[in-house]
């Protein structure tokens, strides 16, 4: 089992951190697996503002999550290099 470290939104991370949200998208570039931690750290910009040159801060808000599940892509509309994560604090 492997962690991994993944910036995120304020708005998501407040949906996972209440219980609204148990799935993650995100790029499969990580050998992400079932049994996986990931550590979501709360960053005080969006990404879009982070794009758009806002800096990267890290609110020091952590989650841990445990994947429970992985659907990749190619399928059901998402793209391949993707995964759809279930997961549960």
């Amino acid at each position: 089992m492997s962690e991994h470290k993944l910036k995120t939104d304020p708005t998501v991370f407040q949906a996972v951190a209440c219980g609204r949200k148990n799935f993650e998208i995100r790029k499969d570039d990580r050998g992400f697996k079932e049994g996986d931690t990931l550590i979501l750290q709360e960053t005080k910009f969006t990404g879009e503002e982070m794009a758009k040159g806002r800096p990267l801060v890290f609110t020091g808000k952590t989650l841990h999550a445990e994947v429970r599940y992985i659907l990749r892509g190619p399928c059901y509309g998402l793209v391949d290099g993707w995964v759809i994560m279930d997961v549960a604090l």
